[in-house]
């Protein structure tokens, strides 16, 4: 039996966990107080509950926590009231829909709730603060009843600084409902298509991306956010087909760092973001959340100044200044500079650490020592990022941001900003640092370390050192970026749904070390205390280890996208091919993404979107940024035809491959700018035998610094003449595609009568839908004339006394004037035209 309760609360059984009762938890005087207001707490969030129309059952928790589970139903009329008032609020406040204007209260009330609609607005009974009884206005929104005030999920568990009327409600979500999650997980395991059968389908393409209809049936299950990350993560998996196949088409030719690749991949980024956002604004006016921000409510955990009143509704409101958020705002700049610094400083420790053992030493035990950075790196940049993404949360709720669009905003630049310094920063030292300057700092960071160090190290330590020189690893960019996007794809797969499944294995044998085991009296006890009938068992099993599970986050999902994208774009040039790991990848990520909802997490609370938020301007600077990036790789590293010279040795040993001269020396070899300029120095060629990787000593290694420096400059300029036309070529493009895919489209038009229909209600409520004449006979107050009268006033023109204010145009004509009842001498001069006398 499933009594299908719309929310499951935690309450904690442990009368000190969090106690207001202060005291040694020795002291009996203390364990009896702390008793007796865990009672008594338990008590009122009962009262509480069943006065805003819920039923209330308890039953014992997971094995282990300690812990009471109140299941919680909000009565039927309760749930049709609030989804009335919800729909009347988005009508009046002119969100587009493809619902029909309503023309009487059936229209607002008839509609059938949906899952997800439904749990929405118990959520919102649940969570929203305290009201009194009686009916709400339905220009602010507020609830048709009492509310509960109860703690938000992603506030808890509160601590003793917050007090909180129930300190032992520790967690509260929604059940899965299996039946729905079997049939999704059914449908997704094998390719959508818009039909139901795969021959049904018209367009071939159809069959990689996730059908309308699929996602409606999502939204009406779990929500408008978790529906619209997956409409995103299927049009991005459909749109990587484009580059997949630029870049199989160059890697099969052997052409990397070319100019038409890094024009590809950075005009598809921009028609893949300005689409998007054509669709995804599509997708919320079938939704009916397009314009949602201006029925957004105030954000949980807000606090205001004091009270105001809104200008616009009329509704009492808190008041806050965006001059204080803004404020906030700056001071935990540098805080985020503190963390750049650090990771920063950490990230280039360990790619020296790598340089060193992986490309210097060459003793014994190497294999296992070069192992070492990655060591480094997997424990310590993540620590980093969690750290940073615990401060950041704090330094958001510091902002005080009243809408919770404003705040996830504010926090997913914050952990964006830190991510793309943890995600690229190797690969743009090895782009912009170490392959330009290799041959000069690590001989530099040889000659700081102390001589028995160095000679540890490499064998050559002294000959590099006298030289100045160092033979650098011209491959390691591309055997980085194979590395890092390939493993970023495995590793997220396996901590999204390997981890989970693990932790859901392995957690309950956990928490029987923790907890001792009952024994057999105390089982027999405790089945006797709290009776549980035969056919709860399976459900209360499965809510058990629902509470035991993690809760869905789709935040971490779009930063998972992002980061994949910045490889793509920054870094394509390199790896012609990583865009079709990306749609292998993407391919499982939809449907392991939908295993992990379903059975490795809790159900997310269902909440209502319109886009896919800061997300949308992150993935525009990521295209921005790769404007700059693919012009400058490809202007510096594009193997480009030269003849034979005095830097043919130098880039013999710089790429480890020998470079077969031919012996008239007219034969043309393949190498780069920057190659050419680091062998700018080179002496003329001797008989003596060459320095295996050396560059020239002395005074020619200035020279080659200078060529360096002067051929990155020519990069920078290239990279900003690049961004300048990018910016061009996305205006360009966004307007093209405004005109082609969202002018004139169903959700325009809807858009369009929705904002026309408002006014033609209010104009239909004050008896104003009447012809333009009708509107003037009774606003100068012709309506009761007698026809002839009426006639008569036509005739005689308007009169200053009838009208009104002498200002007026209008009324300032008492009659015609002698001029206009004089003949009209036109024609005659007309006729007279090309006539003689």
């Amino acid at each position: 039996m499933d009594p299908n309760p719309d929310f499951v609360l935690v309450f904690s059984l442990d009368p000190h966990y969090n106690s207001p009762v202060r005291g040694l938890p020795t002291d009996k005087g203390v364990k009896a107080k702390r008793s007796e207001q865990l009672r008594d707490e338990h008590s009122k969030l009962v009262d509480r509950l069943e006065g805003a129309g819920f039923a209330v059952q308890g039953r014992k928790g997971a094995q282990g926590t300690n812990t009471l589970l109140l299941f919680v139903k909000l009565d039927e009329h309760r749930v049709r009231q609030e989804a009335t008032r919800e729909r009347m609020s988005d009508w009046l406040h002119g969100l587009a829909s493809p619902k029909p204007s309503p023309r009487e209260p059936r229209d607002f009330a008839a509609e059938p709730v949906e899952e997800s609609e439904r749990l929405r607005l118990v959520y919102s009974v649940l969570t929203g603060p305290t009201t009194r009884s009686g009916a709400a206005s339905i220009r602010s929104s507020a609830s048709t009843g009492l509310t509960c005030g109860l703690p938000l999920a992603t506030q808890l568990p509160p601590s003793p600084a917050n007090k909180v009327e129930f300190p032992h409600l520790v967690d509260l979500f929604p059940p899965h409902n299996p039946a729905s999650n079997k049939l999704w997980l059914k449908r997704w395991a094998s390719v959508p298509t818009n039909s139901p059968t795969a021959t049904g389908s018209r367009n071939p393409l159809d069959m990689l991306t996730i059908p309308q209809s699929e996602l409606d049936d999502l939204k009406a299950h779990l929500g408008e956010r978790v529906a619209m990350y997956f409409a995103f993560l299927s049009f991005y998996f459909r749109s990587l087909l484009f580059p997949s196949c630029l870049g199989l088409f160059f890697w099969v030719l052997g052409l990397p760092f070319h100019p038409l690749l890094a024009l590809g991949l950075v005009g598809w980024s921009v028609l893949f973001v300005e689409s998007w956002r054509l669709r995804e604004r599509a997708i919320s006016v079938q939704w009916g959340t397009y314009g949602l921000d201006r029925v957004e409510q105030t954000r949980p955990g807000f606090k205001g100044e004091g009270r105001t009143v809104d200008p616009v509704t009329g509704v009492e409101k808190e008041l806050w200044s965006f001059r204080r958020t803004l404020t906030r705002a700056l001071a935990g700049v540098p805080a985020f500079f503190v963390f750049v610094g650090f990771l920063g400083a950490v990230i280039s420790s360990i790619y020296v650490v790598e340089t060193l053992l992986g490309e210097v030493y060459d003793g014994p035990g190497k294999k296992f020592l070069t192992l070492i950075p990655t060591v480094l790196f997997v424990t310590l940049v993540p620590q980093v990022r969690a750290l940073w993404e615990y401060a950041a949360g704090k330094l958001t709720n510091f902002e005080n941001h009243p809408r919770q669009r404003d705040h996830e905003a504010s926090l997913a630049i914050k952990t964006f900003a830190l991510n793309f310094v943890a995600a690229y920063g190797n690969l743009l030292l090895t782009s912009y640092v170490y392959i330009p300057f290799g041959s000069f700092l690590v001989p530099h960071i040889l000659g700081r370390l102390p001589s028995r160090h160095a000679a540890a190290l490499s064998k050559s330590t002294s000959s590099s050192l006298q030289s100045g020189s160092f033979s650098i690893n011209a491959s390691k960019l591309h055997t980085q970026l194979v590395a890092y996007s390939l493993t970023a794809q495995i590793t997220g797969a396996f901590v999204e749904v390997g981890v989970p499944y693990l932790k859901a294995k392995l957690l309950p044998k956990v928490q029987e070390k923790l907890h001792h085991t009952p024994s057999e009296s105390e089982k027999k006890e405790h089945e006797q205390s709290i009776e549980e009938h035969e056919d709860e068992k399976d459900f209360l099993k499965r809510i058990r280890e629902e509470q035991l599970m993690p809760t869905a986050v789709i935040f971490g999902e779009y930063a998972e996208m992002a980061q994949q994208l910045g490889y793509l774009v920054l870094f394509g040039v390199v790896w012609p091919v990583a865009p079709i790991w990306s749609l292998i990848n993407n391919f499982f990520e939809i449907r392991s993404d939908a295993f992990k909802i379903t059975s490795q997490a809790r159900r997310p609370i269902p909440t209502r979107e319109a886009s896919i938020g800061p997300w949308l301007e992150v993935l525009g600077f990521i295209s921005y940024f790769g404007a700059l990036t693919a012009s400058s790789l490809v202007y510096l590293y594009q193997p480009q035809a030269t003849l034979p010279g005095t830097a043919a040795h130098y880039l013999s040993n710089l790429t480890h491959h020998n470079v077969t001269l031919p012996a008239d020396g007219s034969v043309p070899f393949y190498t780069t700018r920057l190659s050419v300029a680091q062998s700018a120095s080179l002496p003329p060629r001797s008989d003596a035998p060459p320095l295996m990787g050396a560059l020239p000593p002395a005074n020619g290694s200035f020279v080659a610094l200078d060529a360096i420096k002067s051929t990155l400059l020519t990069a920078a300029v290239v990279a900003l003449a690049s961004s300048h036309a990018y910016l061009v070529v996305r205006a360009l493009a966004r307007w093209l595609l405004a005109r082609l895919a969202w002018d004139g489209s169903v959700a325009s038009d809807l858009v369009r009568r929705r904002e026309l229909e408002l006014k033609r209600a209010w104009m239909d409520e004050h008896g104003l839908r009447l012809a333009p004449n009708e509107m003037a006979r009774r606003a100068l107050g012709w309506a009761g004339e007698d026809p002839d009268e009426e006639a008569k006033r036509e005739g005689e023109g308007y009169k200053v006394g009838a009208v009104g204010d002498p200002a007026d145009a209008a009324a300032n004509i008492e009659g015609l004037p002698e001029f206009w009842r004089r003949d009209e001498n036109g024609q005659g001069l007309v006729q007279a035209v090309g006539k003689t006398e």
